[in-house]
């Protein structure tokens, strides 16, 4: 199986990112049991109200991730999770007894922030492409990705392009994150090609990352998603 759950924020550009923060937990599905995993998620959280945020469950639709799903919870910096009184007691736990039924086991997890990001919203571009990264010079990385972002915006339009950290979990090599929204496979296939064009900016993104490589990517489609907008 190669599908994977993972929480991604639904945030506007101009919100600070580096002060949200996100936990997520890697998990293989039973066969045929996704079905039965997104009722279960409708049930616990249609109605949830969140500090901030939200959370996510999603599959994995191409890519090298070895889990079938992952579950993201995420938010402001002390703000994560619901709200008080919006949950009774052991509800949590009651919960994960129910999804253990349809969980094959449960993987790593991780824990981690989002630095930066351009472009609209999540929600109107649900297919994501994850780059998993291993840095040598953080803060270099970030000065050249934020400007080659800006460099392609003209053919991105309003698709989101997020970057952040791996704080908690990753392994030795994996440190930072991008994400890339599309509306679909066709669509983030099309952006590709588009990017051809920038070969000026690749080449001066090379030069300037402070040392990158990508041991990791694979791609997302959202199966449920709450937040608190």
């Amino acid at each position: 199986m190669k599908k994977l759950l993972i929480l991604i924020a639904v945030f506007s550009a101009n919100t600070l990112f580096a002060q949200n923060t996100f936990q997520l937990w890697n998990f293989n599905a039973k066969p045929g049991m996704e079905e039965a995993i997104a009722k279960l998620a409708e049930e616990q959280w249609g109605d949830a109200k969140f500090k901030s945020g939200g959370i996510q469950i999603e599959r994995i639709a191409h890519g090298d991730n070895p889990y079938s799903h992952r579950v993201i919870l995420f938010g402001e910096v002390g703000k994560i999770g619901r709200v008080e009184g919006d949950t009774q007691e052991f509800e949590w736990e009651l919960f994960i007894e129910k999804l253990n039924h349809f969980i094959e086991e449960w993987g790593t997890s991780y824990a981690g922030r989002f630095l930066s990001a351009e472009g609209g919203s999540w929600s109107d571009y649900p297919y994501v492409q994850i780059y998993d990264l291993k840095l040598d010079n953080p803060a270099a990385f970030k000065v050249a990705h934020d400007k080659l972002v800006k460099q392609t915006s003209q053919t991105r339009g309003d698709r989101p392009v997020a970057f952040g950290t791996y704080d908690i979990g990753g392994g030795e090599n994996i440190s930072h994150w991008v994400a890339i929204g599309a509306a679909d496979f066709s669509d983030l296939m099309d952006q590709k090609v588009l990017e051809e064009k920038y070969v000026k900016e690749w080449a001066e993104w090379t030069k300037n990352n402070g040392g990158a490589v990508s041991p990791s990517n694979y791609t997302l489609n959202v199966l449920a998603a709450y937040t608190n907008e």
